[in-house]
Parts: C-alpha cells; structure tokens; sequence
C-alpha cells in the first residue's frame, strides 16, 4: 500500500511537472513569440551569460543563400513562387563536449515572386533575424540543429511600392538544419518554418492575405575566434 501511494505521488508530480511544462509553451507560443519580443530577446541574454562562464566560445561571420518563398499567399488570382534572396551576417557558438548554443544575427533578404493575370512581380521583405540554434555535433563534425528565431522586418517592397505599413514589423520561425564543421569552417543547410502570420487574411489584396514566411538556406561561416579545434 505504501509502495501504491509512492507511485500515485510520484505519477501526480509528474503529471503536474508535465502540465506545468506544456502550459509555459503555450504562453511563450501563444504571448512572448507573436506580442512581447523582448522576452525573447532578455532569455537570450540569460543563455549569454549562462554561457560565457561554461563554454568553448567560437566568433565568426557566417553568409550564404535564401530560396524563399510565403506558404498561404497563392490564391485563384495569385501563385506564390520561389525567390532568391542571401542572408549575412555572424555567429557566436557557445560549446558544451557535444552540443552547443548559438545565437546569430544576420541580415536576411526574403519573399516571394508573385505571378497574376496582370504579370509578375516580386514581393521583397528583408529581416534582421536573431536565430538561437540548440546543436548536437558528432564527434567527426556531423551536425544537428534547432531552434527558435526572432525577425525584425526592416523592408517591404511589392515591386516598387512600400508595403512595409500591411506587414508586421515582426515574424516568429522555427529554424532545424545540418551540416559539418571542422577546424572553424562549416558547411549548413537550415529551413526555417514560418509561425507566425504576416498579414491579416480580409481581402483578396495581396498586402491583406493571410501568409508566412518561408525559407531554405545553404550557409558557410568561418571561426575567427575559437572552434580551429572543434572535432578533437
């Protein structure tokens, strides 16, 4: 009976552990990634400091390649292609044996071509993006990578006009990807799934539908400081 009623406990604090754990996600979804960015921005500032005192640190620039494009745009009027696009900008890795935390920031030009009746036109939006990736690295410099990613719009052009005023100023992605990395070069691709919405879905103008970014990146970057020794 003693035993029963360890386990009943031992299941209830689990259960509220789980609940408990399910429920911050929802609000960190829900309030902190789509309305209060700067929560975002102070639980990266705890991982820096975190981090500093524990890791192997590595510092460098990182650039590469965007295939772009915005999933829930294409209408009967419209079709959504693919554009390309390039991010720049550095990283600093901060590694723990195995796994790493790496906050980037880079400057990411992304969008869509868009094809109608009338012809084609692209829809340029540019970002300051803060990616904070949670890595897993073998051994032989193989690696895994996830992790959430905070956008600062700066530019929205749909061809020549200045749409900037019917795109949030801010976009939510969930960023996983691969790559290797040896003696501080490293060689990625990265998709960053788009969260949260752009634009409010009330009309069929193209400033007002309802879409989410998209975008496939191949990157290169380079340690400048640290990470000449991250596979021994």
């Amino acid at each position: 009976m003693v035993i029963a009623y360890s386990l009943f406990c031992c299941r209830c604090t689990v259960s509220k552990s789980f609940s408990w754990h399910y429920q911050l996600f929802n609000n960190l979804n829900s309030s902190f990634m789509k309305q209060n960015p700067k929560v975002f921005l102070a639980v990266i500032v705890l991982l820096f400091s975190f981090a500093v005192t524990n890791a192997q640190i590595a510092i460098g620039p990182k650039a590469g390649i965007n295939i772009s494009n915005l999933s829930g745009l294409s209408t009967n009027e419209i079709k959504a292609k693919s554009l390309v696009g390039f991010h720049l900008g550095g990283y600093v890795a901060f590694r723990f044996g195995n796994i790493a935390i790496q906050p980037e920031l880079l400057y990411s030009t992304q969008g869509a071509k868009i094809d109608s009746v009338g012809g084609s036109e692209n829809l340029k939006l540019n970002y300051f993006n803060i990616p904070v990736m949670l890595k897993y690295i073998t051994n032989s410099g193989f690696y895994l990578e996830t992790g959430p990613q905070l956008g600062f719009r700066t530019t929205a052009k749909f061809g020549s006009k200045d749409v900037k005023e019917t795109v949030k100023s801010s976009d939510f992605s969930w960023d996983v990807g691969l790559g290797y990395q040896k003696n501080g070069l490293g060689l990625g691709a990265r998709y960053c799934v788009g969260i949260s919405k752009l634009g409010d879905a009330e009309s069929v103008n193209i400033e007002d539908i309802d879409y989410k970014n998209g975008v496939l990146q191949f990157s290169i970057s380079f340690a400048l400081f640290g990470g000449h020794h991250d596979n021994e």
